[in-house]
C-alpha cells in the first residue's frame, strides 16, 4: 500500500515518487508531499504538469548537467508558478556518458557514488541550500533515470530526518521496478555507440548493497550523514531547516 502510494503514475515519466511515509528512528512518520523524487520530465504528456502542480509543486531542481538539460528540456523551466533550478550534481553522471564507460573496478557504479559524494560536496551543499530555503510547497528534484543523482540526494535528505538505513536502501533499490523500460532504451543506445553494454547494465541496476557501501564511506569518515554535510559547509540551520520541511516537525 505505502508503494503504491508512494509512486506518483505521471504519463511520461517512469519513476516519479514521494519520500513520504517513511518513519524514522524517532517513530515520526514522515508526511506527503514534501520531496518528490523524479526522473527526467521532458517527455510528460499534456496535462501531466497540472497533476503535479495539483501535487502542491513549487519547487523544481533538476540535477541533470547543461547538456542533458538543453537536449531534454524540463518542461518547468519556464512554468508559471514553478521556481526552476539547474543544479548538476555530476559532470559526468549520465546516461549518455556512463554508457561508454569501462569497468575499473568490482563494482562501478559504487565509483561513481563514492566520488559524487567526496568530491562533488559543493554542488550537493548548493543543492541542498537551495532546497532549505524554497518557499513554501513541494519540492521535486530530477535526473535521467531518478537514480542514481536523484538516489544520492534522496539518500541523505531521509538520512537528515533520520530514516533507518533499511528504509533508505529500500527506497533507492525501488526505482529498479520502475525504470524498466528506460533501461532497455538507454542499453539501446549504448549499443548503437558501440560502448560496453555490459558493464553498463550494471551501472544501471539499483543494487541495495551499493547504496550501502556508499553510506558506509560517509559514517566511516563523518560519523552520519549530518556531520558528513557540516563538513560540505551546509550551515547547522539549513540542516535543521531541512529536517523541519521533511519531518513536519519545527526544530
Amino acid at each position: 500500500m505505502l508503494k503504491d502510494m508512494r509512486h506518483l503514475p505521471i504519463s511520461g515519466a517512469h519513476n516519479v515518487r514521494d519520500l513520504g511515509g517513511y518513519t524514522n528512528t524517532q517513530g515520526l512518520t514522515l508526511p506527503w508531499r514534501r520531496f518528490l523524487r523524479a526522473d527526467s520530465l521532458h517527455r510528460l504528456a499534456p496535462g501531466e504538469d497540472r497533476r503535479l502542480l495539483d501535487e502542491g509543486l513549487a519547487t523544481v531542481i533538476d540535477l541533470r548537467t547543461r547538456n542533458e538539460v538543453r537536449e531534454a528540456p524540463n518542461p518547468f523551466a519556464a512554468h508559471d508558478g514553478v521556481d526552476f533550478l539547474n543544479l548538476p550534481l555530476f559532470d559526468d553522471l549520465a546516461p549518455a556518458t556512463m554508457g561508454q564507460a569501462r569497468a575499473t573496478s568490482d563494482d562501478p557504479l559504487l565509483d561513481f557514488y563514492i566520488t559524487a559524494l567526496h568530491s562533488r560536496q559543493e554542488a550537493l551543499r548548493e543543492i541542498l541550500s537551495a532546497m532549505a530555503e524554497a518557499r513554501e510547497g513541494t519540492i521535486l528534484f530530477n535526473c535521467t533515470a531518478g537514480k542514481d543523482r536523484t538516489g544520492i540526494v534522496s539518500a541523505l535528505l531521509l538520512g537528515i530526518a533520520g530514516v533507518g538505513r533499511d528504509d533508505i536502501l529500500a527506497d533507492y533499490a525501488l526505482s529498479a521496478d520502475l525504470i524498466s523500460d528506460l533501461v532497455a532504451e538507454f542499453l539501446a543506445l549504448s549499443r548503437q555507440r558501440g560502448g560496453d553494454t555490459v558493464a553498463y547494465a550494471r551501472m544501471l541496476k539499483s543494487p541495495a548493497r551499493t547504496m550501502d557501501r556508499a553510506l558506509d564511506s560517509i559514517e566511516a569518515e563523518y560519523g552520519s550523514v549530518r556531520g558528513y554535510l557540516a563538513d560540505a559547509g551546509l550551515e547547522a540551520e539549513k540542516i535543521d531547516s531541512l529536517n523541519a520541511r521533511i519531518t513536519g516537525q519545527p526544530g
